[in-house]
């Protein structure tokens, strides 16, 4: 099989990541990923970290300043996942940082952060971020999921379906969690795994079927007879 160009694997791990972070309903943007030939992601709500939130004993004016404060929070983290739907790597870093100078706490602007890094070509860095993240908070689940792709762009297979299974301890019908184990154990060579995982992401959800068919991972698969009765070939 001839090996992807680099630009084919970001777009197929921004758009997994897109999906999780809450940007795009799966359903709707499968035509889209049927045209790149590609995709998986993974729905999971961001929580962001208030533990800076200022106490009720202050004065008004200060209260007000605060609040000020914590709204221009939320506006860069908007900014910053906006930047990430669109892929522009280098914004979303930019707002990500802005938003943690405001609040050097926020684990969800390092998540996003960390990710961005990653796409934008410093894995390492990258990793560093969502390290961060779950320093400040190991209850966002979503983050797992993005240090399982973070793990995935730097080819390190068996922590990203560490931070998969994270991801299921806590959610255990989560669909693209589930199939990026899925993908994890077909690009192993171990296949009948990669089809008794593929399995499960079918039966949570149907849709799977339409990604399973036309990416990458699988289609060393296409004669398999297991894998044509999945996804109806």
């Amino acid at each position: 099989m001839a090996a992807r160009p680099f630009s084919y694997i970001i777009m197929i791990c921004i758009l997994e990541i897109l999906f999780k972070n809450g940007i795009y309903n799966m359903r709707r943007i499968l035509p889209i990923l049927a045209l790149l030939i590609f995709i998986s992601g993974c729905g999971l709500n961001q929580n962001t970290n208030n533990s800076n939130t200022e106490n009720n004993t202050k004065s008004s004016s200060t209260s007000n300043q605060d609040g000020s404060q914590m709204t221009n929070l939320d506006s860069h983290l908007t900014a910053a996942k906006q930047a990430l739907s669109s892929g522009d790597y280098a914004k979303t870093i930019e707002e990500a940082s802005a938003s943690i100078k405001d609040n050097p706490n926020n684990a969800e602007a390092y998540s996003i952060r960390g990710f961005a890094t990653a796409l934008n070509g410093d894995t390492a860095k990258g990793l560093t971020d969502t390290k961060k993240s779950y320093d400040l908070d190991p209850n966002n689940v979503a983050n797992y999921y993005n240090m399982a792709m973070v793990y995935k762009l730097q080819g390190q297979l068996n922590d990203s379906k560490q931070w998969f299974e994270k991801v299921l301890e806590k959610d255990p019908s989560n669909t693209w969690s589930v199939y990026g184990i899925a993908t994890i154990y077909a690009d192993q060579g171990d296949d009948t795994k990669a089809l008794d995982w593929l399995e499960k992401a079918i039966k949570i959800d149907p849709s799977v079927k339409a990604v399973a068919a036309e990416q990458d991972h699988f289609e060393r698969f296409h004669n398999n007879a297991r894998f044509k009765t999945l996804v109806g070939l």
